[in-house]
C-alpha cells in the first residue's frame, strides 16, 4: 500500500506540473497593452501580464502591428503638411470610410473644396475615382487603379508599417502620443538620406501621425483628429447627381 500510495502521489504532482507548463505556453500569445485613464493606478505587474503583453521591439512590432485592425467604418479629419527650403504648404480634408468607399472633402488654398469619391474594385489594387468641386452637379470619373484611397489622400496606413522589413526599422515601442497610447516606429536612414516616423494607434489601429525627413530636416507630416468610429450615411459615397460611382459612364 505504501507504494501504490507514493507511486499515485508521483502521478498527481506530474498532472499538475503539465498542467502548469501548459498554461504559461497559452498566456504567450500577443496582446496590445489596454488603455489606461488618465491618472488611474497601473496596478501590480503580475507574470501573466508580463506573458501577455508584447515588448515591442523592430523584431516584434510587425507581429503587434499584424494584430490590429482599422474599424470598417469611420469618419475624421487630417492635415498634410509639406515643406522645403524657403517654405511649406498645408492641406486639410475630411475623410469618410464605409467598407470599400472613401469620401475625401479637401479643402483647396482658394477656398474651394474638392469632393474625391474612391470605391474599391473587384480584385486588388483595382479602384475607381469620381471627383467634382464645392455645389457642382458635374463630375469626372478617373482610373483609379493600383492608388488606393489611402494614396489619394497622401496618407499612409498601419499597413504601410506593418510591410516595411524588420532590418529597416531602427526604433519600435509603445508611447503615449497624439491623445493615445500608440506604436512608434522609426525606420532607419535609407540611401538617399529618407527617414520616416509613424505612430499607430492601438486602440483602433489608425494612423495618428507620420513624419518624413530628409537628411535631418522635416519635409512631410500627416496628423488625423479623433476618428468617429460609426456607421456612414449611404448619402454620402452617392455622386452629385444622386447616382452610385459604379452606375454609368464619365460625366
Amino acid at each position: 500500500m505504501t507504494y501504490v500510495t507514493m507511486g499515485f502521489g508521483m502521478l498527481l504532482l506530474l498532472v499538475l506540473l503539465l498542467l502548469v507548463w501548459g498554461g504559461h505556453r497559452r498566456s504567450a500569445a500577443i496582446v496590445l497593452p489596454e488603455n489606461q485613464s488618465e491618472g488611474s493606478p497601473m496596478g501590480p505587474e503580475t507574470p501573466d501580464s508580463r506573458l501577455n503583453t508584447i515588448s515591442i521591439t523592430p523584431e516584434t512590432v510587425q507581429p503587434a502591428i499584424a494584430a490590429l485592425s482599422r474599424p470598417a467604418a469611420y469618419s475624421r479629419t487630417q492635415q498634410v503638411e509639406t515643406f522645403w527650403s524657403g517654405g511649406s504648404g498645408q492641406s486639410s480634408a475630411t475623410v469618410y470610410v464605409s467598407g470599400g468607399r472613401t469620401r475625401l472633402d479637401a479643402s483647396l488654398p482658394d477656398g474651394s473644396v474638392r469632393h474625391t469619391l474612391v470605391v474599391d474594385g473587384p480584385g486588388e489594387g483595382e479602384s475607381t475615382a469620381g471627383v467634382w468641386y464645392d455645389d457642382e452637379t458635374q463630375w469626372r470619373r478617373l482610373r483609379a487603379d493600383g492608388q488606393t484611397a489611402d494614396q489619394t489622400a497622401r496618407m499612409p496606413t498601419y499597413e504601410t508599417v506593418r510591410d516595411i522589413p524588420a532590418r529597416d526599422i531602427a526604433q519600435a515601442d509603445f508611447r503615449e502620443a497624439y491623445g493615445g497610447r500608440c506604436i512608434y516606429v522609426e525606420t532607419r536612414i535609407d540611401a538617399e538620406g529618407y527617414l520616416d516616423r509613424y505612430w499607430v494607434s492601438t486602440e483602433n489601429g489608425l494612423l495618428l501621425a507620420a513624419e518624413r525627413l530628409w537628411r535631418g530636416e522635416l519635409i512631410y507630416r500627416f496628423t488625423a483628429g479623433e476618428p468617429d468610429i460609426s456607421p456612414q450615411e449611404d448619402s454620402l459615397f452617392l455622386l452629385p447627381d444622386g447616382s452610385e460611382l459604379t452606375d454609368g459612364e464619365t460625366t
